[in-house]
């Protein structure tokens, strides 16, 4: 039987554990992190990569705990509405469209879903060495275990320790020239729909979630990619969130802790092809790293995985399954981090929003909307 090792626990490697496991394929993942954990705050799945997630079989789970959204209150910065974005829907009449939850959620519906799969997961522990030979890798881990794969899964994230190794020449993801605020509350009475507010070199988006609680994220054209000092944290947010009416006030007066606010510099990468070499295949951000601005990172990823469970179940041989794989995702990979790093320079821009983002969006989605 096919054994793949996948090295990352993030959710381009937990889909491509359940995928495989779809395929009949045996594989482990190896997470480096001690404390399983996802980092950020909330997250959102378009149409799309959740037509995905119904080959993955966890669809109905995402349901459960997430928050279905059909439009986007686009408001000036004082909280007045100017105009309504319809999301696109790929699926069922009665699927939703756009599903905004907490990262978590997300998080544990999926290592429900690979323990159900009864795939092995290893924390705290990560490749220290390996060697191909042949139709195998062989693999020594830096709890000084040592293991033989058919091949392995990259799955690290954007700081992907092995694609430098791996892949020598590819780009490693540069600075987008914005960062994004996060942070976690509870949605303020009134506000039932998501919400996006335009205010010059700053964007907020208020995402109401289950059980009355709101993800907010602030993208910000206006710091640099460092993290301010921890003394300086909550001060620059508020200084930026106080730009802003509506519901934005009360959403602000519950976040007085440093500890409350996420702050991340935004990359962007899309790898060349090939995406494998010494029967090691890159998948999610190691490879594809972009912007949020259509809210497409994780879908990707997800998307990744269930072309690698396809053609897994094929028996291809490893070259051939990489290369397919690579074929398959890089252009519609490669749509996605441009265009969301194309809207990111336009909001750089000093004066009105840029005319041309809609239609951008508009076009993207509509390509997006085709089956993987």
């Amino acid at each position: 039987m096919t054994k793949v090792l996948i090295v990352g626990g993030g959710p381009a490697g937990m889909a491509s554990a359940i995928a495989l496991a779809q395929a009949e394929v045996d594989s482990e993942i190896v997470e480096v992190s001690e404390d399983w954990r996802p980092g950020g705050i909330g997250i959102a799945l378009q149409s799309a990569p959740l037509r995905a997630t119904k080959q993955l079989g966890i669809f109905d789970d995402l349901l459960r705990v997430g928050r279905p959204h059909h439009v986007i209150d686009m408001c000036g910065a004082d909280g007045t509405r100017f105009a309504e974005l319809p999301q696109v829907n790929v699926n069922d009449a009665d699927d939703p469209p756009f599903l905004g939850m907490a990262r978590e959620s997300l998080h544990e519906v999926m290592a429900a879903a690979v323990a159900r799969a009864r795939v092995a997961v290893r924390l705290g522990v990560t490749v220290a060495e390996l060697a191909a030979t042949g139709d195998h890798v062989d693999v020594t881990f830096t709890d000084g275990t040592s293991g033989r794969y058919d091949y392995v899964v990259a799955a690290e994230g954007a700081n992907s320790a092995l694609r430098s190794r791996i892949l020598p020449g590819a780009p490693a993801p540069s600075f987008a020239g914005q960062v994004i605020w996060r942070a976690a509350a509870s949605a303020p009475a009134g506000l039932e729909r998501y919400t996006m507010m335009l205010g010059g070199p700053i964007r907020l988006g208020l995402v109401p979630l289950p059980d009355g609680r709101l993800y907010l994220w602030m993208l910000d054209s206006t710091i640099g990619p460092e993290r301010p000092p921890r003394e300086e944290l909550l001060a620059l947010f508020h200084d930026r969130i106080s730009r802003f009416g509506g519901h934005a006030p009360a959403v602000a007066a519950q976040l007085t802790d440093a500890a409350q606010v996420d702050f991340r510099a935004l990359h962007s990468l899309v790898v060349p092809p090939p995406w494998h070499a010494e029967r090691v295949l890159f998948v999610g951000d190691a490879v594809h790293t972009t912007t949020p601005h259509i809210a497409f990172g994780a879908g990707l990823a997800i998307e990744d995985a269930v072309v690698l469970g396809e053609l897994a179940a094929s028996a291809l041989p490893f070259d051939d399954l990489a290369a397919a794989l690579t074929a398959r995702r890089y252009e519609r990979t490669r749509l996605v981090v441009e265009t969301s790093l194309q809207l990111s320079r336009w909001e750089q821009e000093p004066g009105r929003p840029n005319p041309a983002a809609g239609r951008l969006i508009g076009e993207t989605m509509a390509a997006l909307a085709a089956p993987i």
